[in-house]
């Protein structure tokens, strides 16, 4: 091989609790790196994790994977005419002005999690942010968006959830992680046939001004399969859930860690876009994505990557690449803003990128203004390195 080979354990705990230092010396061995028991190429460097996230002609995302996760194909794996037709379907709703009119009913639900969490911790107790506070407010915002009926919520939320435990067990060889595979899956497989059920009577009988509706009414609807259909909404629900939650605890664990990032938050509230930004940036949440090369047109510094073959790509340590950034491995929220990889880059960047920051926006503002210090008693990063953040993360009041 023309490249450096590593054998890293991405599945290793020590890796998963803290990936940084591994990630550097990935960074250190080349531009290109080759994982001698994966056999897959990796880049960790931000130019050339760049490189392969603009070039969708170049380097496809795999769809098996995709289809596994959700029940069928969905916009993450299609490749360019028919992605950018499908994508069209919701484009307009997560746009900035799209998703602004959704600010009152964001708040109102984050309001309903924090009031009670609040109360509890002001009386002493301390309490698991992300069973009580982080996980409900993305998933509740995503069934409203979804038009999921107000009695359906609690059972959707446990769908919404065991989808998590797929992520999870998907990179997990061991025997807990092909349970968390085959518990994600049956929560697919639940969710799927719920809003095929949903669309099935849209069809017949019209349904309220809501994302599944406006899949069904799309004209583009008639070139969609079935399973695709409740596939792409079955991902919105894994999206607008896991990363949004996973940054939110992720957010409580950094201004926890360094109360002087939060001292200043809580008294220029004009820094949390900036800070969010940084936050993601420093502790990315989506540490990988998968991209295979074709064509004959895969070139990455040099290196000539063989069509059929697997590249990972590293955003979450492009995100601290020293060639970026200075002192990367600091979190500042005041650092002058720099475009960075964890919505993803190029044609499958996150849809809901503006829906997730003015969901963040919301409530580290109301977080701040109810609980405006807290210290972090006990957190588990859980077993997941693709999707990171802690699955736990029990929090008290000074």
């Amino acid at each position: 091989m023309d490249v450096p080979g590593t054998r890293v354990d991405f599945q290793q705990q020590g890796f998963i609790d803290d990936p940084y230092p591994s990630l550097h010396a990935l960074q250190e061995l080349g531009r290109v790196v080759y994982h001698e028991d994966l056999q897959q190429y990796i880049v960790s460097h931000y130019d050339e994790c760049l490189t392969v996230f603009s070039d969708s002609h170049a380097y496809f995302s795999p769809p098996e994977f995709f289809r596994s996760m959700f029940g069928g194909e969905t916009i993450m794996s299609m490749d360019v005419d028919r992605h950018d037709e499908t994508r069209s379907i919701w484009a307009e709703n997560f746009t900035r002005r799209g998703i602004a009119p959704q600010r009152d009913m964001i708040t109102e639900v984050v309001d309903t999690c924090l009031g009670t969490v609040a109360e509890r911790l002001r009386s002493g107790e301390r309490v698991d942010m992300v069973a009580e506070m982080t996980r409900p407010v993305p998933t509740l915002v995503i069934a409203r968006l979804l038009g999921i009926p107000t009695t359906d919520h609690p059972q959707f939320s446990d769908w919404s959830d065991g989808m998590v435990k797929a992520a999870e067990g998907a990179t997990d060889a061991s025997p807990q992680g092909a349970e968390n595979l085959r518990l994600g899956m049956e929560a697919t497989a639940a969710l799927n046939e719920y809003l095929g059920a949903m669309m099935s009577w849209g069809r017949k009988s019209g349904c309220p001004a809501d994302l599944v509706s406006q899949m069904v009414d799309s004209p583009l609807s008639d070139k969609m399969t079935a399973q695709e259909m409740t596939a792409s909404a079955a991902q919105l629900v894994f999206a607008g859930n896991e990363t949004t939650a996973k940054l939110m605890a992720t957010t409580l664990y950094a201004l926890a860690r360094f109360p002087d990032q939060r001292r200043l938050l809580r008294e220029n509230r004009d820094l949390i876009p900036r800070a969010l930004e940084e936050i993601h940036r420093w502790m990315s949440v989506i540490h990988v994505g998968w991209r295979v090369a074709r064509d004959g047109k895969g070139l990455i510094s040099g290196v000539r990557i063989p069509d059929g073959e697997t590249i990972l790509v590293l955003q979450g340590a492009a995100n601290r690449d020293p060639a970026r950034w200075e002192n990367p491995d600091v979190l500042d929220v005041r650092r002058t803003p720099r475009s960075h990889l964890g919505f993803g880059f190029g044609m499958h960047h996150c849809l809901g990128i503006n829906l997730a920051r003015l969901e963040m926006a919301i409530w580290l503002n109301r977080v701040l203004d109810e609980i405006p210090d807290w210290d972090v008693f006990d957190i588990d990063w859980g077993r997941g390195w693709v999707a990171r953040g802690p699955v736990r993360l029990t929090i008290g009041i000074r």
